[in-house]
């Protein structure tokens, strides 16, 4: 059995988490394995190429709550609960990622920008696997995390961008609110 791994942030989960490298990676393994990145603050460190992934106002849900809206997308696209894993995933310290991680796995990846290719190098010189599903430039991408805090927060709709079964999940959180004070914090 082929395990193939994907990561991200998932702040929140969205449709081109799903149709860009989760899907298309399950498609090429048995067991998928879906690392969440920034686990926790000692976990993560600024990174020069992108600094604004490690600040507090585009990181409001804890580990557990993208926990539950990963594995609530997974469920809605038809893949086994026993099919897949999700685990923290300190891409900050890719050298503490063998602990999480099963030997001979597969990384799946999507390079939009130079973070793509800092994770990818990353992985590589830590004696990873990595297979590019996609290499494009950024214009390319179609949805971001960025676009959906956004748009929750100014009242649009947001919804058409996030799997359907999180729309209740996400809502429960009190995201907009939460979106909103983090962003006050770190004016």
């Amino acid at each position: 059995m082929r395990i193939g791994i994907v990561h991200g942030r998932f702040q929140p989960i969205h449709k081109g988490h799903l149709d860009g490298y989760i899907k298309p990676a399950w498609q090429q393994c048995g067991q998928l394995i879906v690392g969440i990145t920034n686990p926790d603050p000692t976990h993560t460190l600024p990174d020069p190429v992108n600094v604004s992934r490690t600040a507090a106002q585009n990181n409001p849900l804890t580990f557990y709550e993208r926990l539950s809206l990963v594995q609530t997308a997974l469920s809605g696209i038809g893949i086994d609960s026993a099919d897949f894993r999700i685990v923290p995933f300190p891409i900050n310290f890719p050298q503490l990622l063998r602990y999480y991680l099963p030997d001979g796995a597969t990384h799946f990846l999507t390079i939009f920008d130079e973070w793509g290719r800092r994770k990818r190098a990353f992985l590589e010189q830590h004696g990873h696997k990595v297979h590019v599903l996609e290499e494009s430039d950024i214009n390319k991408k179609k949805i971001s995390s960025t676009e959906v805090r956004n748009r929750i927060l100014k009242g649009q709709r947001w919804q058409e961008l996030v799997p359907e079964p999180c729309h209740h999940l996400l809502s429960s959180m009190d995201i907009k609110d939460r979106i909103q004070r983090q962003r006050e914090i770190g004016r």
